[in-house]
């Protein structure tokens, strides 16, 4: 099921034709961030915050191990993806994860006016420049995802996991394995 999900994903924004604008005006994690990356820029507003908190309850953000160490460095990365911190849009600003940060009030409208200065360009050159920006960098990306995807579904097996999950429902601390 989250193969299917993680490749139909993965193929539509591979194959959307147009430029894709996430706009984050509060916390965006897990899924949130799924989403978010997955687009080709991002409007965060100031107060926005992120994050990677699956290792918290026994998961891991497989899916992020593909793409946000090509995106902010391998260190950065595993700094984020393994200690589970939360970070605000001036530091996602500084790693390069998003395009800009506005004020809060102002996420949709700065989001929109990107779409109108990218709507007014050849729909034509934007759509094979696209395809042509996509190949040039995401060449392994669907490799990536593939690998992340299994792992996602190892480590969701496991009786860590299953734990972390029930301990996050239960609003406790969970109780590892040695």
């Amino acid at each position: 099921m989250v193969d299917k999900l993680y490749n139909a994903l993965c193929d539509a924004q591979f194959n959307l034709g147009k430029p894709s604008i996430a706009a984050v005006n509060g916390t965006a994690r897990g899924g949130g961030m799924t989403l978010a990356i997955s687009c080709d820029m991002i409007v965060a507003a100031d107060t926005a915050t992120f994050g990677y908190p699956e290792i918290d309850v026994g998961l891991t953000p497989a899916i992020h191990y593909t793409h946000l160490p090509r995106v902010i460095g391998r260190h950065r990365a595993f700094d984020l993806l393994f200690t589970g911190r939360a970070f605000d849009a001036a530091e996602a600003m500084s790693l390069g994860l998003v395009s800009r940060v506005v004020p809060e009030q102002d996420v949709m409208r700065e989001a929109r006016a990107l779409a109108q200065t990218l709507c007014a360009k050849s729909p034509v050159v934007v759509k094979m420049g696209r395809q042509a920006f996509m190949r040039a960098n995401d060449n392994d990306y669907r490799r990536g995802v593939a690998a992340a995807v299994e792992s996602f579904g190892n480590v969701v097996a496991t009786d860590d996991a299953k734990e972390g999950i029930a301990a996050f429902v239960e609003k406790r601390k969970p109780s590892w394995q040695a």
